[in-house]
């Protein structure tokens, strides 16, 4: 957690988010870096409550490997302070993130949900009732969408994980504890 008054100067910060932001921002020498990120949800939040704009005030960063972080910026009562706390992206608003940045339907957003979940195609049918023709069609679909060509490569990139065999995920023992 980021702590900042109202015009955005920077109260105190736990040590996890210390890592965190030397992740969002390396800087040599170990200077204390802060991203633009940190400080834009917290202006969001301050532009929220001003009735500027209606938006959440939460963003979400790639670091690296398929590493995504969200930010999200609110009030610590009752003092006037604003938290920003910084934790790993979940694997649903991921998919959802993804589905959207490749403007997947509704039905092939609930497909790559239910192959997620690890469903094969017979049941992924069964669950949104379909025939498994008509489920393979929406996959071809969604591959054609994404430029994948399988469900593997396909769920590494919408996960976050790389797909190539010879490489492993990214190891999560890496990511600060929040």
């Amino acid at each position: 957690m980021l702590l900042l008054r109202d015009d955005l100067s920077i109260v105190g910060q736990t040590s996890a988010s210390q890592e965190w932001l030397a992740m969002l921002l390396p800087q040599p020498g170990g200077m204390a870096p802060i991203p633009a990120c940190a400080y834009n949800v917290a202006a969001q939040l301050l532009a929220r409550q001003h009735g500027v704009d209606g938006h959440e005030a939460m963003a979400r960063v790639h670091l690296h490997d398929g590493v995504w972080v969200t930010l999200r910026a609110s009030r610590v009562e009752p003092s006037d302070l604003i938290a920003v706390t910084i934790e790993p992206t979940s694997s649903g608003d991921r998919l959802d993130m993804f589905s959207r940045a490749n403007g997947l339907s509704s039905r092939e957003r609930e497909l790559l949900t239910l192959l997620a979940q690890g469903t094969a195609t017979v049941e992924a049918a069964s669950r949104m009732s379909l025939s498994p023709h008509t489920v393979q069609d929406h996959l071809k679909s969604v591959f054609s969408k994404t430029g994948t060509h399988n469900r593997r490569v396909l769920l590494s990139h919408a996960l976050g994980v790389r797909g190539d065999a010879e490489t492993p995920p990214p190891r999560n023992d890496r990511l600060p504890s929040t």
